[in-house]
C-alpha cells in the first residue's frame, strides 16, 4: 500500500502537467519549424534541400501535400514550357509574400488531437516593417509533435486567406 501511495505522489505532478507540457512540446517544435522556414529565402513550394530539412518538423501529411504540389508545379511548367510562372510564389509559410525575418511563438492552446500556436511574425523592412499573427497547427506524429497546417492571419489587401493545406490542395487541384 505504502508503494501505491509514494508512486501516485510521484505521478501526481506529472499529471498536473499534462496539457502544458504538451503545449510546450509543441512550442518547441513549432520554433524548430521556423527557424528553418526563416532561415530560407526562398519562395514557392519548398523543394530539394528545403524540403529534406523541413522533413523532421512536419506532418507526413503536409509533407505529402508539399511532394504532391512540387508534381502540380512540375506538371505546370512542362505543359506551358515554363512561360507561365509557378502557381506559388513568395512565402508559402506565412501571410507575407516577402516572408518573415523573426517569428516568436505565443500562447499555445491543446485540444485532443492538435495543439494550435499563435505566431507572431515580422518583416523587418527598412521602410516599413509589418507585423502580424498567423496561428501554427501541430499534431503528434512517430514520437513528436509536427507542424501540420498554418491559418493564415494577415489582413492586408492580398494576404493569403485561409490555411497551407487548402493553399496546397488548391494547386494539386489545378493539374489534376
Amino acid at each position: 500500500m505504502r508503494i501505491v501511495l509514494v508512486s501516485l505522489l510521484l505521478l501526481l505532478p506529472l499529471a498536473a502537467c499534462g496539457d502544458s507540457a504538451s503545449e510546450n512540446d509543441a512550442a518547441k517544435a513549432a520554433a524548430v519549424f521556423y527557424d528553418i522556414s526563416l532561415s530560407e529565402r526562398t519562395g514557392g513550394v519548398p523543394v530539394g534541400d528545403f524540403r529534406t530539412r523541413l522533413r523532421g518538423s512536419i506532418s507526413p501529411m503536409l509533407d505529402s501535400l508539399i511532394a504532391q504540389a512540387g508534381e502540380a508545379e512540375r506538371r505546370h511548367a512542362v505543359r506551358t514550357g515554363n512561360s507561365e510562372p509557378p502557381y506559388l510564389q513568395g512565402d508559402v509559410f506565412s501571410s507575407l509574400f516577402e516572408g518573415a525575418t523573426a517569428y516568436e511563438i505565443g500562447k499555445c492552446e491543446a485540444d485532443d488531437a492538435t495543439v494550435t500556436c499563435d505566431v507572431l511574425l515580422v518583416h523587418d523592412a527598412p521602410e516599413q516593417p509589418v507585423q502580424w499573427t498567423d496561428r501554427v497547427v501541430l499534431v503528434a506524429a512517430d514520437g513528436r509533435w509536427a507542424v501540420d497546417d498554418i491559418v493564415y492571419g494577415g489582413d492586408w489587401d492580398f494576404a493569403p486567406k485561409g490555411t497551407l493545406q487548402q493553399l496546397l490542395r488548391g494547386v494539386i487541384a489545378l493539374e489534376e
